[in-house]
């Protein structure tokens, strides 16, 4: 099929719980986010059969966030409420999965925003070809937002490329910003005893099958953390040891 031509339903899902408790100085809040998101998801060239908010706040913030927003001629709105015990982010896109009509579903964190009017039809457009099973946005820093060194370093160092480029055997992958096809996450759903990693292991899966996975740097989000250099470079340390775990038990790529 050709990529200028194609058009999926596309089912978006914001994985979401109201932190603002816990908001840190500077930071938009994960209510200003949604707003911001849910305004650039009607500014998109491809627009969006329906979003899902896969909610797990403990108060109501994000529903009222909802309630207000006003109607969206532009797509479905839906809420999934999830119940905050229950909450994981790998729950909460099998939730979405599953709830979703769409044949392409594109995962959305809560703090990442399209950054660009082509976002989401940047993102599809590798679907096209049979073989890609998924793809993945390039994620820029959140203007105004300052970030440690070490953040700029992970963004620069995983992110860095703008050109779109086809994997078969690099498992990286990331449902900050993601979109794949609905009935072969429904096949293979996301592996939930997996900690801040199972997006990577579904690559490694489907790729294992044959299936290719994209990478596109025409598709940017915003999506920066604030925490601090020392706390980057660990969790950068612990997704290396996390992906060497997984990496042990998967069968060598034919």
């Amino acid at each position: 099929m050709d990529i200028q031509s194609y058009r999926p339903q596309v089912s978006v899902v914001i994985k979401t719980y109201d932190n603002s408790r816990r908001a840190v100085r500077g930071v938009p809040t994960l209510k200003e986010l949604l707003v911001a998101t849910l305004q650039m998801l009607e500014k998109q060239t491809l627009l969006p059969y329906e979003v899902l908010v896969v909610d797990s706040s403990t108060g109501d913030g994000i529903t009222q966030v909802l309630q207000q927003y006003g109607p969206v001629r532009a797509f479905r709105l839906r809420h999934v409420p999830l119940v905050m015990a229950c909450f994981s982010y790998c729950h909460a896109m099998n939730v979405g999965v599953q709830e979703a009509e769409g044949e392409i579903v594109v995962s959305l964190s809560g703090d990442a925003t399209p950054a660009n009017e082509r976002w989401l039809e940047a993102l599809v457009a590798p679907l096209a070809d049979p073989k890609v099973a998924g793809a993945f946005s390039r994620h820029v820093p959140r203007p105004g937002v300052p970030i440690a060194w070490a953040e700029r370093l992970r963004l620069w160092w995983r992110y860095r490329s703008k050109a779109t480029t086809l994997r078969q055997t690099d498992h990286v992958f990331s449902n900050a910003s993601s979109a794949f096809r609905r009935a072969l996450a429904l096949e293979i759903p996301f592996d939930e005893t997996l900690t801040e990693i199972e997006d990577y292991a579904w690559a490694g899966a489907v790729q294992q099958r044959g299936y290719w996975i994209a990478y596109v740097g025409a598709s940017e989000v915003y999506h920066s953390h604030a925490s601090s250099s020392a706390k980057t470079l660990w969790r950068m340390l612990y997704y290396v040891y996390l992906r060497a775990k997984v990496d042990a038990t998967r069968p060598p790529h034919r």
